[in-house]
């Protein structure tokens, strides 16, 4: 059965058809959340409240005339930005214990240059703008196609291999700078 069917089926109140929906794309938006949301609990909980608000507005949503999976994107998108609009307006406690952590069955030579490497990548990306991105994390975090990108952001093919070229060339002058 296909996402039309089950979101009409959806619309017309069977929680069975939101139930299989959940099943196909969970794991994927829950990568994408967990790309932007360091913790593993607030990612959680961010994508059951991406499948609450994609329920309580699918009544309105023409499957036909939409991309299934790019509004769910979009929704998904939304609810994060809602998470840190929030966040940034409460103080956050943080407990000092946290950052320690237990030593493991690997070497620390390997630990500390894995880590590294990952904080000058992270570091790197986060000084990317959005648009980048967001392409970047689309692309090769979530493993979609340029067609279906482009869909997800409401781009051309053109624009999104473009701006993906842009991004990562911009992102190897940052490394670069990084290490001078």
């Amino acid at each position: 059965m296909g996402i039309e069917e089950l979101v009409a089926k959806i619309q017309q109140g069977d929680s069975e058809a939101f139930g299989r929906v959940y099943d196909m794309f969970a794991q994927r938006i829950f990568r994408y959340v967990r790309l932007k949301i360091s913790s593993r609990e607030e990612a959680e909980d961010i994508l059951q409240e991406v499948f609450v608000r994609a329920f309580g507005s699918i009544g309105t949503l023409d499957p036909k005339k939409m991309n299934f999976s790019a509004w769910l994107y979009r929704v998904a998108s939304n609810t994060i930005n809602d998470f840190y609009r929030k966040k940034y307006r409460t103080p956050e406690i943080v407990d000092i214990e946290a950052g320690m952590q237990i030593a493991g069955n690997s070497s620390p030579e390997r630990d500390t240059e894995t880590r590294l490497s990952m904080e000058t990548v992270n570091k790197a990306i986060k000084l990317l703008p959005v648009q980048y991105r967001q392409v970047l994390e689309l692309r090769f975090a979530q493993e979609f196609s340029v067609a279906e990108t482009a869909k997800i952001l409401g781009k051309t093919g053109l624009a999104v291999r473009l701006i993906q070229h842009r991004a990562l060339k911009k992102l190897e002058n940052i490394i670069a700078n990084l290490y001078d």
